[in-house]
């Protein structure tokens, strides 16, 4: 099951789903996110610790297997 997480595109504004089994890296870079995945990069308007916990609240409902 993939693990997505609804962020915003810093260029545009446009609400985003990010599969977060494809992300290689998240880093901070002044006032955007740049996420590093298996086909590019892009930049979101949210921040490290907004994705963390949103990461964290995708797994703790995602049902077990």
């Amino acid at each position: 099951m993939a693990h997505l997480v609804k962020l915003t595109d810093y260029q545009t504004g446009e609400e985003v789903l990010y599969n977060l089994d494809t992300v290689v890296s998240i880093e901070r870079v002044k006032d955007s996110t740049v996420i590093t995945t298996r086909w590019g990069r892009n930049q979101v308007k949210e921040n490290l610790d907004f994705i963390f916990k949103a990461s964290l609240s995708n797994i703790m409902q995602s049902p077990s297997c």
